[in-house]
C-alpha cells in the first residue's frame, strides 16, 4: 500500500538568512532546504503523489518540474495541511511533512510509512531515540522529552487518514498554536497529562491513547532509528550540522561509485 505526501514549506526563514523569503527556500548544500525534502519523498518506494504547500509560487526554481504537485497556501498550520491534502483526489493516507528536514532519506521515509501502516491506527508519530539523535547529528541542538520510556525527540513527519485531518481541523490548529507552550497546551489536552509529561512519568502507550482521544481515532507512535526524520532545521547551528551530513553522504556515494 502506498501513500501520498504533503509537504509544508512555509515558515519564517529570516530568523536563520534574513534575505530568505520563506523558510523552505533556505539554501543548504546548494539547494534550496525544501528540495532536499521533495525529492527524498519522490525517491521513497512507498510514497505516490508529492504534493508541496508554499505560501508563494514565485522564483522557486528549476526542481519544481521535478515535482507532482505544487500548491500555494499562505494561511494557519491546519489551512495549509488542507490546501495540500486537497490537492489528491484519491483516499490514500497522506503523509504530513515540513519542508525543513533536508538530512531526510528514502529509507527513513520507507521506513516510517511501513511501521505506521502496520500499526492500523488513523494517526501515528515517529518518535528517535537521544542517542541515535545525538550520535548521527553531533552538534544538533534538539529538545528532548523525557518518557517513562525514555528520552525521546519527535520526528517532523506524521502518517494519518485524511478524513481524521478534515474532522479535527479546530484541535489540530488548537494543538499546534500551543505547542511551546505548557498551560496553554494544558487547556487543551489537560492539566493531569502534561504534569506527568513535565514530570517525565508518561509511557508512549499514555502518548497513543491521548492521541486517539483527541482525534476520536487511533492514534500511535513508533520508534525509528533513522535520526533524519527529526532533524529539522530551526537555527543557524541546524545548517550547518544539516550541510555536514549531507556533504559526508555525497562524498561517500560519489567514493562509491568510482570505486564500483
Amino acid at each position: 500500500m502506498m501513500v501520498d505526501a504533503v509537504v509544508l514549506a512555509g515558515g519564517d526563514g529570516a530568523v536563520i538568512d534574513p534575505s530568505c523569503r520563506f523558510k523552505g527556500l533556505l539554501p543548504i548544500a546548494g539547494k534550496p532546504m525544501v528540495q532536499w525534502v521533495a525529492e527524498a519523498l519522490r525517491d521513497a518506494e512507498m510514497v505516490g503523489e508529492v504534493a508541496v504547500v508554499v505560501p508563494s509560487a514565485e522564483g522557486l526554481g528549476a526542481w519544481v518540474d521535478d515535482i507532482g504537485k505544487i500548491v500555494v497556501s499562505d494561511g494557519s498550520f491546519v489551512e495549509n495541511v488542507v490546501a495540500g491534502v486537497g490537492a489528491f483526489r484519491g483516499d490514500r493516507r497522506v503523509l504530513l511533512a515540513t519542508g525543513d528536514i533536508p538530512a531526510i532519506t528514502p529509507e527513513a521515509i520507507d521506513d516510517f510509512v511501513r511501521q505506521s501502516l502496520a500499526t492500523g491506527a488513523d494517526a501515528v508519530y515517529p518518535l528517535v531515540g537521544r542517542d541515535d539523535m545525538l550520535s548521527q547529528y553531533p552538534g544538533s541542538k534538539r529538545t528532548f522529552i523525557r518518557l517513562a520510556d525514555g528520552s525521546v525527540t519527535g520526528g517532523n513527519m506524521m502518517l494519518i487518514d485524511p478524513e481524521i485531518i478534515m474532522a479535527n481541523q479546530e484541535i489540530g490548529g488548537r494543538i499546534f498554536a500551543t505547542r511551546k507552550n505548557p498551560v496553554a497546551m494544558a487547556r487543551v489536552i489537560g492539566m493531569p497529562f502534561v504534569a506527568r509529561l513535565l514530570l517525565g512519568r508518561l509511557t508512549v502507550s499514555e502518548v497513543e491513547r491521548k492521541l486517539g482521544q483527541l482525534i476520536g481515532g487511533t492514534g500511535a507512535a513508533v520508534y525509528t532509528t533513522h535520526a533524519s526524520i527529526g532533524a529539522d532545521v530551526d537555527k543557524p547551528v541546524d545548517v550547518v550540522v544539516a550541510e555536514r551530513v549531507l556533504y559526508t553522504r555525497s562524498t561517500r556515494k560519489e567514493s562509491g561509485s568510482l570505486g564500483g
